[in-house]
């Protein structure tokens, strides 16, 4: 008789993974078109849920991509010196200060990795972008969690307190996600002059280019201490589809540490041509960027007359809260052909981003029955 040697099932707390990962809640994406087609039976919808620049990126672009589909059987440039070279030469950084990541989400990985060691502490201020305690969790640091005030803006005291007592890593978002607050050059400095120069600087610019208010490099050089400030081409230069960001950072030597952790083809040869379209036509940029602000200006405008509580953005979306609560609001607008983001954050709010005008025309004719179930 053949008898069998069965070892019994792995129970469910012996997992082979790291116990960190077990209270980790990964990242929720917006919902996707055909997430919403779904759930409705729609096929047209505005997609105002995840950021993305609605106008599209530089008519430059396609030629750059149809380019460098030209020879998919070849790596891409796995330092993506050409790219590099171009964004230093308009930021007056040296190259060699500058790393390039698949979205700026991947370079919070690489930072956040290449600094943390279990135990270390985290500062940040929520709500926030929710995978800044995603990454630190996962290094097994801790986190320490200085709340914003009731309009969402930075509690600047408090942050400086709490930066004093030197954390390993000081995460600061401007303009905010998902609330669009930005921070004024006077309390950058303040949070910084509170910082001892041991702490790593964790500076999230995603959506610099909506609020270019003060130099950012100029103040952390003169602050002295170890900086990483993360842009992308996911917003402004619509190109999220492309997975680009990069980083700029204090020093090589910086560098050097995030490149030993940066997979080596991290971003494609398409990826790299986009990127550097998108970044040489400034002009297109700043015709999109000047019209999003100012549909976001007739947004709000229309917010006030309805007299809708929202916050001061400076980004490409709205922050605002409904009295129906944000799932309701949410659902509501989906059956609308409208896709909006809803958020944990107490009190109901949700996150609305700014389209192309016919995006927001229908928007606006939609808000004032969703936002009163």
């Amino acid at each position: 008789m053949l008898v069998l040697d069965r070892k019994p099932l792995t129970p469910a707390w012996a997992s082979p993974m790291r116990q960190a990962l077990e209270g980790v809640q990964g990242y929720k994406a917006g919902m996707t078109l055909a997430e919403a087609g779904r759930r409705t039976g729609l096929s047209a919808f505005s997609k105002l849920a995840s950021n993305e620049n609605l106008l599209g990126p530089s008519p430059k672009v396609a030629e750059a991509v149809m380019t460098a589909m030209s020879e998919p059987h070849i790596y891409p440039d796995p330092h993506s010196d050409v790219l590099r070279a171009a964004i230093g030469e308009r930021l007056g950084v040296s190259p060699a200060r500058l790393v390039i990541s698949p979205g700026s989400e991947a370079l919070i990985d690489y930072v956040f990795r290449a600094v943390l060691h279990p135990g270390d502490s985290i500062l940040l201020s929520s709500p926030t972008f929710p995978t800044y305690e995603i990454f630190g969790r996962c290094a097994e640091a801790r986190i320490i969690d200085v709340p914003r005030l009731a309009n969402f803006d930075m509690d600047v005291p408090a942050v400086c307190a709490a930066a004093a007592q030197g954390p390993k890593l000081l995460v600061l978002c401007t303009p905010n996600n998902p609330t669009g607050n930005a921070l004024k050059a006077e309390d950058f400095q303040a949070i910084l002059a509170a910082t001892p120069r041991s702490t790593v600087v964790f500076v999230d610019e995603a959506y610099r280019e909506y609020h270019e208010a003060f130099d950012t490099f100029a103040m952390l050089d003169a602050w002295g201490g170890p900086w990483v400030s993360a842009r992308t081409f996911s917003k402004a230069y619509g190109l999220a589809g492309l997975r680009m960001g990069y980083g700029v950072a204090s020093s090589p030597e910086l560098v050097e540490y995030l490149d030993r952790i940066r997979p080596p083809f991290n971003v494609t040869a398409v990826s790299q041509a986009a990127a550097l379209a998108a970044w040489e036509d400034q002009d297109y940029l700043q015709r999109t960027v000047a019209l999003t602000i100012a549909e976001r200006g007739r947004v709000e405008a229309v917010l006030d007359e309805m007299g809708v509580e929202h916050t001061e953005s400076h980004a490409n979306f709205v922050f605002l809260r409904s009295p129906a609560g944000p799932d309701a609001t949410a659902a509501h607008l989906l059956h609308q052909g409208l896709i909006i983001r809803p958020t944990p954050v107490a009190g109901g709010w949700v996150r609305i981003t700014i389209g192309r005008p016919a995006d927001n025309d229908a928007l606006i004719a939609a808000l004032p029955a969703a936002l009163s179930l």
